[in-house]
């Protein structure tokens, strides 16, 4: 699968990212250590993108999926693939200024937000990971 984004795309993304950040491409299917929702029964694909200190790379190991970009790797779930087609831009949104999932097939997802984790938001006071960062199935 090969990601593009667009200047406007790189540029609204980056003002979320810090140094040694990592960008994930998450599909919420109730998998990993970001999880909002322990049920995933959608009718349409929901994928957001995760803005995550490097220094959880341990608990990454669920995003499988190096894709190079403009932005560099964007991390995702292999198993996340089968919702998009093979050559995926991500842009922005003319109206209200959403990010988009596009391909020569049309819209793939029309509103992806960004959201940052921040290292203190997911380990608690001994530096595990919070067990409402995890799934309860």
């Amino acid at each position: 699968m090969k990601l593009h984004f667009t200047e406007e795309a790189q540029a609204r993304i980056k003002t979320f990212m810090k140094e040694d950040d990592r960008l994930l491409l998450d599909f919420e299917d109730a998998q990993g250590p970001f999880v909002d929702s322990a049920a995933s029964c959608q009718l349409y694909p929901n994928f957001r993108f995760l803005i995550v200190p490097e220094a959880l790379s341990e608990e990454l190991a669920v995003y499988d999926d190096q894709l190079a970009t403009e932005l560099g790797t964007v991390w995702m779930k292999k198993t996340s693939e089968r919702y998009l087609d093979q050559s995926v831009c991500v842009r922005i949104e003319k109206a209200y200024q959403r990010l988009q999932l596009t391909s020569d097939n049309g819209i793939l997802v029309a509103n992806v937000p960004i959201k940052r984790i921040e290292l203190d938001e997911m380990r608690g006071s001994y530096g595990e990971i919070s067990s409402s960062h995890r799934p309860s199935c």
